[in-house]
């Protein structure tokens, strides 16, 4: 096998097997397991189905205001460590991910073309998020959940969550990123 086949191989592996488990060894979800598990997080429980564009966004959780977030953003106090590891996730994982549809349960994956179609009848919403980062214990994760209602309507929010003791993700700490109306 050429050097080359082999690196990408290692990579895609590598890759793979970070999804499911942390460096400490702790199981992680999948990403798409993360966004069904907190998709009524933006989206009311009675929606069915929503549009997500099928590639991640970028994350915007790399530079953050510790006063900020310690002061207006959090519901419940939360380290600095945490927030520094939940950053550095976020600046290393530039790679591009889509979502997987079959393992998505009210998604619609659709690309950016039929996001903009949609988006012409004034009913639709589209949701993009990026990919879910976690601290290593696997107690922590952000992600960026953004939604376009048109060429004027939308909003953009960076969430983070702490894994409750029954196993839910629980939001504690929300800043919004952009907004137009």
């Amino acid at each position: 096998m050429p050097c080359r086949q082999f690196f990408f191989l290692f990579l895609f592996v590598s890759l793979s097997a970070r999804a499911q488990q942390s460096p400490t060894g702790a199981a992680l979800p999948s990403p798409e397991e993360f966004v069904n598990s907190i998709d009524t997080t933006v989206i009311p429980q009675n929606v069915k189905h929503f549009y997500l564009v099928a590639g991640t966004d970028s994350c915007r959780f790399l530079k953050y205001n510790y006063d900020d977030w310690i002061k207006y953003r959090l519901t419940e106090p939360l380290a600095f460590n945490i927030l520094n590891e939940l950053s550095e996730k976020v600046y290393l994982s530039r790679y591009p991910y889509f979502w997987k549809q079959a393992h998505l349960q009210k998604a619609v994956c659709v690309t950016r073309n039929q996001a903009d179609s949609l988006l012409q009848n004034t009913k639709n919403i589209v949701f993009s998020f990026s990919l879910p980062q976690f601290t290593d214990d696997g107690q922590y994760a952000v992600i960026d959940l953004n939604l376009v209602c048109g060429p004027r309507c939308g909003k953009g929010i960076t969430c983070i969550f702490r894994l409750t003791t029954a196993g839910n993700w629980r939001l504690v700490g929300e800043n919004t990123n952009w907004e137009s109306r």
